[in-house]
């Protein structure tokens, strides 16, 4: 069991590293993947708590910021499937879909 635990906080450590990466030095990969999404924001912060809880979120996990301010990072999550299936392997379920159910590496 401890080894699951650590094998998650891997990948989503992994995917934060990923995502910033992308935001910052990515960005006509991150603008294709938008096109390709679908769903909307159910706001219910699953994003906001993976590797730690954002210190944004309020006791009922409710963004501080989500209308104003938000950092790029959370303004487009996900950005691809693997973000998708990072809120999975937390036991959440992302609203969110992408028109091609594949992995784009970037």
């Amino acid at each position: 069991m401890q080894r699951i635990k650590e094998s998650r906080l891997v990948s989503h450590i992994a995917g934060k590293l990923r995502r910033f990466y992308l935001v910052h030095f990515r960005k006509g990969y991150v603008k294709r993947q938008l096109k390709l999404r679908k769903g909307q924001c159910r706001q219910c912060a699953q994003c906001c708590s993976l590797v730690f809880n954002c210190p944004m979120l309020t006791r009922r996990k409710l963004c501080r910021i989500y209308r104003k301010g938000r950092w790029k990072v959370c303004k487009v999550f996900p950005i691809d499937r693997r973000d998708i299936d990072d809120v999975a392997i937390s036991g959440g379920r992302c609203a969110y879909f992408f028109k091609q159910d594949e992995h784009n590496d970037a």
